[in-house]
């Protein structure tokens, strides 16, 4: 579902008319953005399959740090694995890292990593024992969707919560955050989104519900 048809469905569950892009009025351009924040309520209440994606770094020999870049903010580490030696890396602190280059700086293959900050917008991982040749180090992660900004962008993650929560959104904007139209909308979402989120899971191999959050009320309170 693209961002206009989000827009146009949640305007008419208000009975408004259907607009032609988001940016048409204030009123549009304002459930565009209550959709958005619903798509990243969405995003972040499980690691979504059609948020998955792997990165592919290769190491050099005698640098222990990678960068790689247009991952977002909010992106999420599922894994590292040293696809050389099919094994996967073990997170660890950024002090005991620092420690082990300052006191046992060894080279060998990469076992352990951790995530030392940015460089503009690279974000940069550390390797540790140095990397004593060319390894390849896939970083398996879950990238959220960038907001959605045109009108034909096409949604990720399941339609049918996102659509639910941009309408109770807009229920409370409206200052209806305590009426029922607003609790039984609010609660739609909820059973739409654990809907979705046992749906996902069966791709994931039964992945535990127990990864995900779900929404509180007390996120996304807009009455007075």
């Amino acid at each position: 579902m693209t961002y206009l048809e989000l827009v146009n469905r949640v305007l008419r569950r208000l009975r408004e008319d259907d607009v032609a892009s988001v940016e048409t009025n204030a009123y549009s351009k304002l459930i565009g953005e209550l959709v958005n924040e619903a798509k990243r309520e969405v995003e972040d209440a499980f690691d979504w399959v059609a948020l998955r994606d792997t990165i592919q770094a290769t190491t050099i020999s005698g640098e222990f740090r990678i960068s790689f870049s247009n991952v977002g903010p909010r992106f999420k580490t599922l894994s590292v694995f040293d696809d050389t030696n099919d094994t996967y890396l073990e997170l660890k602190n950024s002090e005991w890292l620092s420690e082990q280059f300052n006191t046992n700086p060894v080279s060998g293959k990469p076992i352990y990593y951790d995530y030392t900050g940015l460089d503009g917008d690279d974000y940069q991982m550390d390797l540790y024992p140095i990397p004593d040749g060319e390894y390849i180090i896939n970083i398996n992660l879950i990238r959220p969707q960038l907001d959605l900004s045109t009108d034909g962008t096409e949604l990720k993650v399941h339609e049918y919560p996102v659509l639910l929560g941009a309408y109770a959104k807009a229920i409370a904007e409206r200052g209806d955050d305590n009426g029922m139209q607003y609790q039984i909308a609010y609660k739609a979402y909820q059973d739409a989104l654990s809907d979705a989120i046992q749906i996902d899971s069966r791709k994931n191999g039964g992945a535990s519900l127990e990864w995900g959050c779900y929404p509180t009320k007390d996120n996304w309170h807009y009455g007075n």
